[in-house]
């Protein structure tokens, strides 16, 4: 039997994710030179996310109460992901 049959998986987080969505949210409302089409930001989602350290959670409280040090370490490994997946997707697009 597969773990999502017996398990209510839908109840796993991922921290960094939330907030790698939250801040390539944040650079498309601003506007500026990065392609908004769904390819080129979910390569930008797939890109930083690969580059950050996951934060995963089971807890249904665990978002109510963030550890500070972990965020704001998480936020700068964000940042600088989300810098170079730009500067990488804007030189190599893979949209046409």
């Amino acid at each position: 039997m597969r773990l999502d049959e017996r398990y209510n998986i839908e109840n796993m987080r991922n921290r960094a994710q939330e907030m790698v969505f939250e801040a390539i949210e944040k650079v498309i409302e601003k506007g500026g030179d990065m392609c908004a089409c769904e390819e080129c930001v979910l390569d930008l989602a797939a890109y930083t996310l690969n580059h950050v350290k996951p934060g995963y959670y089971t807890s249904l409280l665990a978002p109510l109460s963030p550890r500070p040090e972990n965020e704001k370490k998480m936020r700068v490994e964000i940042e600088l992901a989300l810098a170079s997946g730009m500067k990488k997707l804007k030189s190599h697009p893979h949209h046409a």
